[in-house]
């Protein structure tokens, strides 16, 4: 049995990816502002990732691995709350999870962060700055010393597993609205890349008829696949 933290577990990936570590006997703490209810194998955990005293008590163990899945909703929040939530979050994340020993952050990020595309206009009009937050976290997670892998994901869906194989390649993606993956399936990589990726790599990764799949993610995609 390992154990898992999973930053952002009350919804979203973060949600699809707390169930599967639970289903599949693993112990997750569930981080969120309004965490998931208890269950066996889940144990809810109320801390807000721009509290950093507080994300050091929830990261205090030496977790198998921390995963950040943290996103901020809603059209009116203001550039420096943002900022807040999606830069110096993840950074109070990682710190906690180094001091406390975690032996690999997972960073749920996106593709093409330092291309320029016309989706990406529509984003940072959308929620202010976010560009800028997703590289610089990127980079500050390289640079901590701490054991990562980064997944970058395409635009987002709701739907269930297996629909198509899991691709994941290299950094060399724009962000568009053609490449996309389902939240489910994302968390079935995030947990992939978790257990089996080269450490201090990484990856974008999207659903594709044929896409190509390192060994960290071949078994998984074939699973995928066969839905």
């Amino acid at each position: 049995m390992k154990h898992y933290a999973v930053v952002g577990a009350s919804s979203g990936t973060g949600r699809h990816l707390t169930q599967l570590l639970a289903d599949r006997g693993d112990r997750v703490l569930a981080i969120s502002r309004h965490p998931p209810e208890q269950r066996a194998g889940v144990e809810p955990y109320a801390a807000d990732v721009t509290d950093r005293d507080g994300m050091n008590v929830a990261l205090a163990a030496p977790f198998d691995a921390v995963f950040f899945t943290v996103d901020i909703h809603g059209l009116t929040q203001s550039r420096e709350s943002i900022r807040a939530v999606m830069y110096e979050g993840c950074i109070n994340a990682i710190n906690a999870a180094r001091a406390g020993g975690a032996k690999r952050f997972v960073l749920l990020s996106v593709i093409g962060a330092d291309q320029p595309s016309w989706v990406w206009w529509i984003l940072n009009a959308l929620k202010r700055g976010m560009q800028r937050n997703i590289i610089e976290r990127e980079h500050a997670l390289k640079a901590s010393g701490m054991p990562y892998v980064i997944i970058r994901a395409p635009k987002l869906k709701d739907g269930p597993a297996g629909t198509l194989p899991l691709a994941a390649t290299p950094p060399s993606h724009r962000l568009n609205m053609k490449l996309g993956i389902f939240r489910s399936e994302l968390a079935l990589a995030l947990l992939a890349a978790a257990d089996g990726a080269p450490e201090s790599s990484q990856w974008d990764v999207f659903t594709a008829t044929a896409g190509p799949a390192p060994a960290w993610l071949a078994s998984i995609s074939k699973n995928a696949g066969a839905g």
